[in-house]
């Protein structure tokens, strides 16, 4: 593949949901974002390190942002500097000159150039700006590390955890964030920001430390994957910062053109692109751009992000681009449901947050009564009031999301269902049925509102004002403690089923959830659906085909974990004729 998929970082599209969680390290020693981010205490960065004038993505993949000559003139503002924090400085730009083909040089009449100066803070520009381009390394920011930091910055690099699958990787514990400064965990949408062949690096020298802009000194940010490393880095380079730079720079190629960088995603104008750079100063012969029209079912005005436009299936689920963080600006979507044989569409809306207005005349969901947008639409919707369900007409729904170019919210999560419901519990009302098993440890809770230990557990249900149940996993309970909830006996049907439930597993020392497809016997063996570890504050769709074959129970199975800070929840237990989507 090309080199300069331009910007912060490679990516493999691994889908980690599921694996256990690692329980942050502890740390006698800073990062290099912590140092960063202690400096910087009093200022307004973006990102904690980057102006606030740079709020477009625009251009990331522009190569044109890169030092085509692979040289980086700077000067150091006179009088800032002492002779020992020169010194740290020329270790930074030497790592650059040995371990890459960049190179640092005294400016002498280049009109771009890095000014270096002791300013406010620690910061830099990401890519080149063209002309003097400030970047600062202030009072508290002269180490090696931290000025490898800016200056991958100032060569095109974000940061590393902000990249578009960082949520493959990694779980944003979003309660711990400062209030105001949820933005600096926003990712990037993969039109903006593309790969450079290597795998996420938990140990970049770009990446936020576990406690970043934490508001109660608890991680921000936890590893998905078991063992992974420690968050961020003390010193410098990692071996795959090394290894990004050297593919966006084109290392191994000789002077003249660099190598082309991978195609684009298909952008709204249903165009992808591939760049590259000329470092020839005398020029190169041919072009730097290359461009190919997407064929369907990429939609012209609809952004790349959105995902799927076509859902069918007995029921599924939609989400805003880019949840759980922030929606994008200026972008539209489009969804198609498709009921089966004959049916009805039912939306049914788990999370909604889009900025409000009187006639949500900046950002608006609309729902359309048919295939298009000729249809009569069925609802207008923004705010963050939960909206109640919707059901078509006829076998088809079409949902619209569009935003305008400022302010945004969470979004949503929208579950449908294109089918009757064979079983249906919120748990609002009573425990439909549901039985304890007399031959495990303890038994589930129904509960409103926070369970009574902090640091673990869901806030509230799914709905956010109704009951679900947990398993209290404090004392007397001690670890591998099972709870087993079982839903009344189902009738076989040759269709099948597809069972959907919402599930919650938040606390640093979280257990199992494990749910078995059972004709009543006592013995379980190994289950149809299993997960483990801590997987945030928040509510995920679990989802099992069921055979149907016979009359079956559906157990569900809370394992404590290795201490109190391990409360499992379920909610909006489904079942549905048909196979899952």
């Amino acid at each position: 593949m090309g080199i300069l998929a331009f910007f912060a970082v490679a990516f493999l599209a691994v889908h980690c949901t599921g694996l256990p969680v690692m329980e942050v390290r502890g740390r006698t020693e800073e990062t290099v974002m912590d140092k960063i981010l202690s400096a910087n205490s009093d200022t307004n960065m973006f990102e904690g390190d980057i102006p606030q004038t740079v709020t477009s993505r625009n251009g990331i993949r522009d190569v044109s942002k890169v030092w085509a000559t692979k040289i980086i003139p700077y000067e150091l503002k006179a009088g800032d500097f002492s002779a020992s924090e020169q010194n740290t400085i020329q270790q930074a730009m030497d790592e650059y000159q040995v371990r890459t083909c960049i190179s640092f040089v005294p400016r002498t009449t280049e009109t771009d150039y890095l000014y270096i100066q002791k300013g406010s803070g620690c910061w830099s520009y990401v890519g080149v700006q063209g002309g003097r381009q400030d970047l600062s390394l202030g009072n508290g920011c002269v180490y090696k590390g931290i000025a490898i930091h800016e200056f991958m910055h100032a060569a095109g690099f974000w940061h590393e955890q902000s990249r578009f699958d960082r949520d493959d990787w990694v779980i944003i514990q979003w309660e711990n964030i400062q209030d105001g400064k949820e933005h600096n965990f926003n990712r990037y949408s993969e039109v903006d920001v593309s790969g450079l062949g290597e795998d996420y690096d938990y140990g970049s020298v770009m990446h936020y430390s576990a406690t970043a802009f934490s508001s109660n000194g608890s991680p921000t940010i936890v590893a998905r994957l078991s063992g992974a490393p420690s968050l961020g880095q003390r010193t410098g380079f990692s071996d795959t910062d090394v290894a990004k730079l050297n593919t966006l720079y084109s290392c191994h190629m000789p002077v003249g053109w660099s190598d082309w960088t991978e195609w684009s995603p298909c952008d709204d104008t249903c165009t992808k692109t591939r760049q590259r750079f000329c470092s020839d100063p005398n020029g190169c012969t041919g072009p730097s751009v290359e461009t190919q029209t997407c064929p369907w079912p990429c939609q012209v005005g609809i952004h790349p992000d959105c995902g799927e436009y076509y859902f069918g299936g007995s029921v599924g689920e939609i989400t805003s681009p880019m949840y759980p963080g922030n929606y994008l600006d200026a972008a539209t979507c489009r969804y198609l449901v498709n009921a089966t044989a004959g049916n009805t569409v039912t939306l049914n809306f788990q999370v909604f947050d889009v900025e409000d207005h009187a006639s949500c005349g900046y950002d608006v969901l609309k729902v359309y009564d048919g295939a298009d947008t000729s249809s009569r639409v069925l609802a207008s919707l923004c705010g963050s009031t939960q909206p109640a369900p919707i059901t078509s007409s006829g076998d088809r729904l079409l949902i619209e999301f569009a935003t305008d170019a400022s302010a945004n919210g969470q979004g949503y999560v929208i579950q449908y269902t294109t089918v009757p419901t064979a079983f249906s519990c919120t748990f609002d009302a009573d425990e439909c049925g549901f039985t304890q098993d007399s031959d495990d440890q303890f038994d589930w809770t129904r509960q409103t509102g926070a369970t009574p230990s902090s640091s673990t557990g869901p806030t509230n249900d799914v709905s956010g004002s109704g009951h679900y149940m947990f398993i209290e996993t404090s004392s007397p309970r001690s670890p591998g403690d099972a709870a087993r909830l079982r839903t009344p006996t189902q009738s076989a049907s040759p269709a099948g089923f597809c069972l959907q439930f919402q599930y919650h597993m938040y606390g640093t020392e979280t257990g199992t959830l494990n749910v078995y497809v059972t004709d009543g016997n006592s013995v379980l063996g190994t289950p149809d659906f299993s997960v483990t570890g801590n997987q945030g504050n928040n509510w995920l769709t679990g989802q099992l085909n069921v055979a149907g074959d016979a009359d079956f129970q559906v157990v569900f199975e809370a394992v404590r974990g290795s201490g109190w800070r391990s409360d499992s929840a379920i909610d909006d237990v489904m079942l549905f004729e048909g196979g899952c989507a």
